[in-house]
């Protein structure tokens, strides 16, 4: 299982600093969030959904899991 946010990220050639320095949101915060082991809270996966340009009314599926 990963996280769908993983793979929109790769999908858009960033790396997890690279969304770091889009969000605001320090890398090992995007790590834990992307892995499972941090809670993403709704301000956060706003900006995250902002910098991947991911569809407001679909926010909570950028946070889910997903079989490889």
């Amino acid at each position: 299982m990963v996280m769908r946010l993983v793979e929109e990220r790769k999908k858009r050639g960033l790396s997890q600093y690279q969304l770091s320095r889009m969000t605001g949101i320090h890398p090992s915060d995007i790590s834990k969030m992307e892995s499972g082991k941090f809670p993403c809270f709704n301000g956060w996966k706003k900006r995250i959904a902002e910098a991947l340009e991911w569809p407001e009314g679909r926010i909570d599926e950028l946070f889910t899991e997903e079989e490889q």
